[in-house]
């Protein structure tokens, strides 16, 4: 019983670390959503380092600026591809 106590626990804890995809970000006065420009973006939420590699999904395949913020305690990764907000992943700190 105690064994199974432990393993539902770690398995609670570990699940909340794991990032997941969102549509959009919010801040106190902006808001970012899929599809929006890389400008717009980056005119919201502030130039950030960027990251460039070749995303690369099945077929789908693309050359990719990713950038990383820090918001309300979670860490949000923005992937552009072709100069468009293709995806939003976001995790806990």
């Amino acid at each position: 019983m105690k064994y199974l106590l432990v393993g539902a626990l770690s398995v609670l804890l570990s699940v909340s670390a794991f990032a997941y995809d969102t549509k959009s970000i919010r801040t106190s006065t902006e808001a970012v959503f899929l599809g929006d420009t890389e400008e717009s973006m980056l005119s919201k939420l502030g130039k950030a380092k960027p990251r460039y590699f070749v995303y690369n999904d099945g077929g789908f395949v693309c050359a990719a600026t990713e950038y990383k913020y820090e918001l309300d305690m979670s860490l949000y990764t923005v992937v552009i591809c072709n100069k468009k907000v293709f995806k939003i992943d976001v995790s806990s700190k």
